[in-house]
């Protein structure tokens, strides 16, 4: 059999290797065109990216959390955002709604008016659910960050039990490319994430996020020395029994304190707990009830010492460095207590220790340092969140100015 080429075989080979070589070279000035295309929409962007970098032009963010209901944390995330967010960018919350729908709107529309979302903080990250204010799939079409959150744990409770359903969504949800960034409150629930759930994005654990709040001042009154208490209203099958902590307010008393019952909460969780207010029957008690945030944090810095079944009542005490006597010891009390080495005063509201805890003169002021610590790397934890979030929404002015471009 020839091997010998004849000329249209010749002619076939040479017009094959010609499509080949347009081929090539139309994909090659496609690249180079896009490449163009990327400088010139950086280049006519750039303007609109420092108007942004500066606060002169601010983008729209939102904001996934238990927001609304007046309970004193969740309230207080959305003044450190505010703080340290505020300026570069307008905030609006996604889930505006205290009960079912829990939308306002459609979610579509609400996430298609914002760049990014973040989520945070507090008990959001549940083991037996998926809260649909916190995880709609919708918020994965949008660069989704996380700080100030918890995995919360509730011994003994049958329905707070890990779900492996749950466990699924929640490795579904966390391990989108779209979820960027993931700061946990705490070493437990950064450790959990990263055991459990196994997400793409980087997983970091920083104090709480309100440590990084900048407090309104708070003076001692002259006069006796303070003990503020915050109980909450639960929702639990049998009222709690508050004997423990009446005796503990007889004892300071005795000593020469006064006591201030500090209601902490606003709007519907301050009607709850002001209603269980009378529960704790001492004679002669100050009653704190305010819907201003900053009058309760002032009540609270104003103690001596306190005594909270409020996980933020003890936050805050502690950044005004007055000794907080936790009185429900879940994991997010102890974790926190545990990271300024001051375990000696996680106790529980029924227990017979709390005059232990107390003595004769009140426990120990938290230590400065231990303060400075819990505000430097919560501070630091914010600042990393919002040069994250300001990467991506620089990035999406620059793809905002090259669609335009091309549309034209």
């Amino acid at each position: 059999m020839s091997t010998s080429l004849t000329p249209a075989r010749i002619v076939h080979g040479i017009r094959w290797r010609l499509r080949k070589l347009r081929g090539a070279l139309s994909w090659r000035a496609r690249k180079v065109r896009d490449a163009a295309r990327v400088r010139m929409a950086r280049r006519s962007a750039q303007p609109r990216v420092d108007a942004f970098m500066r606060g002169e032009a601010k983008r729209p963010l939102g904001i996934v959390g238990f927001f609304g209901h007046g309970n004193y944390g969740d309230e207080l995330f959305l003044d450190v955002f505010h703080q340290h967010l505020g300026d570069r960018f307008e905030l609006s919350i996604i889930p505006d709604l205290e009960a079912k729908p829990y939308f306002s709107r459609p979610v579509e529309e609400k996430v298609a008016e914002v760049d990014a979302i973040l989520m945070g903080g507090g008990d959001l990250i549940q083991r037996w659910n998926t809260d649909p204010r916190y995880f709609d799939r919708e918020y994965l079409t949008k660069p989704f960050f996380v700080a100030g959150v918890g995995v919360p744990i509730y011994e003994g409770s049958e329905k707070h039990l890990e779900k492996e359903h749950i466990i699924r969504r929640l490795q579904g949800f966390f391990r989108h490319p779209n979820v960027k960034f993931i700061g946990m409150r705490d070493d437990f629930g950064a450790n959990w994430i990263r055991t459990k759930i196994q997400p793409t994005a980087p997983v970091v654990s920083e104090p709480d996020i309100v440590c990084s709040l900048d407090l309104p001042p708070a003076t001692k009154p002259e006069g006796a020395p303070i003990l503020g208490i915050v109980t909450r209203q639960r929702r639990v099958d049998t009222p709690d029994d508050y004997t423990r902590l009446i005796e503990l307010a007889e004892h300071a008393k005795a000593r020469g304190w006064r006591i201030r019952h500090i209601v902490l909460g606003t709007g519907s969780v301050g009607e709850r707990d002001v209603a269980n207010a009378e529960a704790l029957a001492v004679e002669g008690k100050e009653l704190v009830y305010t819907e201003s945030l900053d009058e309760l944090s002032v009540a609270i810095g104003e103690c001596t010492a306190l005594a909270s079944m409020k996980f933020h009542g003890t936050v805050v005490a502690t950044m005004y460095g007055v000794p907080s006597m936790v009185l429900i010891p879940t994991n997010k009390n102890v974790n926190f207590m545990e990271r300024i080495g001051r375990g000696d005063l996680v106790a529980q509201y029924n227990s017979d220790r709390l005059l232990e805890i107390f003595g004769e003169n009140g426990p120990e002021p938290i230590a400065a340092e231990s303060v400075a610590m819990l505000r430097e790397r919560s501070t630091a934890l914010m600042q990393d969140v919002r040069a994250r979030i300001s990467a991506e929404v620089a990035n999406a002015i620059i793809h905002e100015v090259g669609d335009q471009a091309r549309s034209r």
